[in-house]
């Protein structure tokens, strides 16, 4: 995990999943476009990781043990210092209800796995508006395996 008392909080993004691989994958594709990614694989601890990591946005995802994405969620949106923060739901359940919930608590966004690192780049934009980050130089994986979620 980037540890984001070392990070500049500007340009940081928050990556909620318990899949490990997939965490390093997405950090990878991120960080090479000029991202802070701070990756948190245990959503019981994901409240304390986003204050201490201010991120301009958090992904999250749906399927995790002990804790559900919409419970995050709803612990996010709720939190008077973390509510502003938008969220985008990254999941591999794709059914109409969960994306009618996940908006319904304030989701901004909603990503079905798997989905390439231009895809999730293009949503983190239509949230926050256009970024400007270096140019990747490196190739990237066009697709972010579907772990779960």
């Amino acid at each position: 995990m980037t540890d984001p008392a070392s990070q500049p909080s500007a340009g940081a993004i928050c990556y909620i999943d318990d899949e490990v691989n997939l965490l390093s994958v997405v950090r990878r594709g991120l960080e090479r476009r000029g991202w802070t990614v701070v990756t948190i694989g245990d959503p019981f601890d994901a409240l304390r990781q986003v204050r201490k990591a201010e991120p301009r946005i958090i992904i999250l995802d749906l399927l995790m043990p002990g804790m559900d994405g919409f419970q995050v969620l709803r612990a996010l949106k709720s939190s008077s210092d973390l509510g502003h923060i938008p969220v985008v739901i990254a999941s591999a359940r794709d059914a109409q209800k969960d994306k009618e919930m996940a908006f319904s608590m304030g989701a901004a966004a909603f990503l079905v796995k798997p989905f390439g690192v231009k895809e999730l780049l293009l949503t983190i934009e239509s949230v926050l508006g256009p970024i400007v980050a270096p140019p990747d130089p490196q190739p990237s994986p066009d697709t972010f395996p579907n772990q779960g979620g």
